[in-house]
This record gives structure tokens, sequence and C-alpha cells, in this order.
């Protein structure tokens, strides 16, 4: 949620794209929290949304580095969780 303070402090940040970050980290933070009953798919179509958003926010903002650097973050966050997943671990939250 550091991602997500730093894009609020943002000038430049128009307000669909804070709603759009604000809807990835929850479900971002919604799977990670219930990591025992998330099924592969819902992670890579999560990933999926997630790289979308960041190239059309990135796309749109003259200057969105801070929310694409928290969309980026975020799907770093997913990929370990889908990592996990393949090794057959699920770390304990």
């Amino acid at each position: 949620m550091v991602g997500m303070r730093s894009v609020e402090r943002s000038s430049s940040l128009n307000s669909e794209a804070g709603r759009v970050l604000r809807a990835c980290m929850d479900l971002v933070e919604q799977l990670v929290r219930q990591s025992e009953n998330v099924k592969a798919a819902e992670v890579e179509t999560t990933l999926n949304v997630l790289n979308k958003a960041a190239a059309e926010i990135q796309a749109d903002e003259a200057s969105a580095t801070a929310v694409v650097s928290a969309l980026r973050n975020a799907v770093g966050r997913l990929q370990a969780l889908r990592a996990e997943m393949k090794g057959g671990e699920v770390a304990p939250r």
C-alpha cells in the first residue's frame, strides 16, 4: 500500500486512474489474503488485468510513474503467489 500513498500524493493523477489503481490493489490484497482458496486461473486473469491497466495508464498519463510502479509492484506480488501455488506451497499470511 506504500504505492497507493505515493500515488495519492501525485498531483497529476486523474481520478479515473486513481479508481483503477485502488480497485487493482484491493483485488491483489484479497487474493493474497485468501491464497489457500485461490485458483491459478484467478491469478492469471488478475495478472493480465493488472498488466493491461498499467499499460493503459502509462499511455494516458503524462507522469504516471507512481501509478505504474504501484501496479507493477502488485503484479510482482501476484507472480510470487503464482510461484507458491505452482510449488504446492502457500505461505501463511
